[in-house]
């Protein structure tokens, strides 16, 4: 009598049968542990269902080659070192991956090469090969029997310069969360480099621009008295920083610049490829961010998506659409909808609208209001002023997007809106809230930024990988002949993270 399969067997069966039926005349069918959890079941299961199908002739098998089509050529051993050299070659690039998104931190071994197994889904051979590919390329080092990813620390901190604009000495520009988180987990990431950062204000709104060194001293002879092993570029608020990137590059040291500014952009081609010292970091001008957003959307069943952007002046508005749109374009019943306002590169172009008419000054500071307060409140007036004007500038901006956000309310098959960040997806929801719009009647929002406004609001956002940025910009400086950042490619960009928050979750 035969003996009965229990259904989860049966099943197994049929899709290894699948498999086969699926595979190229010379493919090696997976491992018995990779097959039981492709299938959700144990080993024994796999076991069980391999017999079965040997037994029926569909499969046939050598000791130390693994299962194959019967009546097939089963596999040669080049056949075999090919699949795992596809498997090594895969783990690799992963692995080289992992390092530059921070994954792995400087300041901390490598786990064990038991975990790095399960990690990567390979066998001993494998990952011990990628390991050892990587110590001959500089990336790790051995510390013992660990693996480290550049962990000596040094008796003396190594010392490097962050160029940043500011309109003075010890008075840099820093007015967006994403700023003020960078310059915090520099100084947290230095610590465990055991690195010394020194910021130099540059100003280039001044008629000769300036840098603002200790003592007025000439930037080179700064740099050389003061040790400084590399100089980090931050592009933000800069009339100009592919004029400043131009300069610094004189200086001829290990050069990390963080992509902050459209400007710098065009120097990419320019330098990048001939200073072997300059290395970019991007994790917010490419369409890496719009495409992660377009994907996340695509796995919450969104097919018609509306982009909303009144800063399409921009490089990094242009490419998280393009981006979006690369997302979609595998779906033929997806589809993006455009609203866009091309006269704006972003927020502040709004507000220097709202600053040249001085409204602020000419209602409340004509009334003598200085005169009215003790010296020591006076102070308090700038911070009125800002609230002020940046509430006409926000108003400027809602009423370019107005006539959008209407018309997609009243189009159901929008379900989804990518604002172009977080600002104008707060806008929207405010707007929302102040007309009591029925959550059950909104399209599911998304923008970029991740700041405390989206947090407030319960907004899903998309987080820049800032914290990866640092550590490879410290990380090139400190070894810039590091195989990671020596490629052909002069800019190295990081994927984020999408934060699920009310506004997506269930859409």
């Amino acid at each position: 009598m035969a003996r009965k399969r229990s259904p989860v067997l049966q099943d197994a069966i049929a899709k290894i049968r699948t498999l086969i039926e699926k595979s190229s005349d010379k493919s090696v069918l997976p491992s018995i542990r990779s097959l039981a959890k492709y299938l959700d079941v144990s080993p024994v299961t796999v076991i069980r269902a391999v017999d079965v199908l040997k037994g029926e002739g569909l499969i046939s098998s050598r000791w130390g080659r693994g299962h194959f089509k019967a009546g097939e050529k089963t596999a040669s051993k080049n056949d075999v070192k090919i699949l795992e050299y596809g498997k090594y070659q895969k783990t690799l690039r992963k692995f080289k991956e992992d390092i530059l998104k921070g994954t792995y931190k400087t300041y901390l071994p490598l786990p064990s090469i038991n975990q790095l197994k399960a990690t990567y889904n390979v066998s001993y051979p494998t990952i011990k090969k990628v390991l050892s590919t990587l110590l001959d390329e500089g990336i790790l080092k051995l510390n013992g029997a660990r693996y480290c990813f550049f962990t000596d620390r040094r008796k003396t901190n190594q010392r490097i310069v962050i160029v940043a604009f500011g309109l003075s000495r010890d008075m840099v520009k820093i007015e967006t969360e994403r700023e003020r988180a960078f310059y915090r987990m520099l100084v947290s990431s230095a610590e465990r480099f055991n690195v010394d950062i020194k910021i130099i204000c540059y100003n280039d709104y001044l008629e000769n621009p300036r840098f603002f060194t200790p003592g007025d001293m000439p930037f080179d002879h700064y740099l050389k008295r003061s040790g400084i092993c590399g100089i980090i570029l931050s592009s933000y608020h800069m009339n100009n920083s592919a004029a400043c990137l131009s300069q610094l590059l004189t200086y001829n040291i290990p050069f990390s610049a963080w992509i902050e500014d459209s400007r710098i952009l065009g120097t990419v081609e320019r330098f990048g490829k001939h200073y072997k010292k300059l290395t970019f970091f991007d994790s917010s001008y490419s369409t890496i961010p719009g495409n992660d957003v377009g994907r996340y959307l695509l796995e919450k069943g969104h097919r018609h998506i509306a982009f909303i952007s009144p800063f399409h002046g921009s490089p990094w508005s242009q490419n998280r659409l393009k981006g979006l749109k690369k997302a979609l374009s595998s779906y033929p019943e997806a589809s993006v909808y455009q609203f866009t306002v091309s006269e704006y590169s972003n927020d502040y172009f709004y507000l220097e609208s709202v600053l040249e008419k001085d409204a602020f000054n000419h209602k409340y500071i004509t009334d003598n209001i200085e005169n009215q307060l003790h010296d020591f409140l006076a102070p308090r007036i700038s911070v009125i002023k800002y609230e002020h004007d940046t509430l006409l500038r926000d108003n400027a901006i809602f009423t370019n997007i107005k006539r959008a956000v209407d018309q997609i309310n009243s189009d159901p098959s929008i379900t989804a809106i990518v604002c172009v960040n977080d600002l104008v997806a707060c806008l929207i929801t405010d707007y929302w809230n102040y007309n009591q719009v029925p959550f059950s009647k909104r399209p599911a929002i998304i923008g970029f930024d991740n700041s405390f406004g989206s947090f407030q609001r319960q907004i899903s956002s998309y987080e820049f990988n800032t914290q990866g940025e640092i550590q490879n910009m410290i990380s090139h400086l400190l070894y810039p002949d590091n195989s990671l950042f020596s490629g052909n490619k002069p800019v190295i960009r990081l994927s984020g993270r999408v934060i699920e928050r009310a506004s997506t979750y269930g859409h």
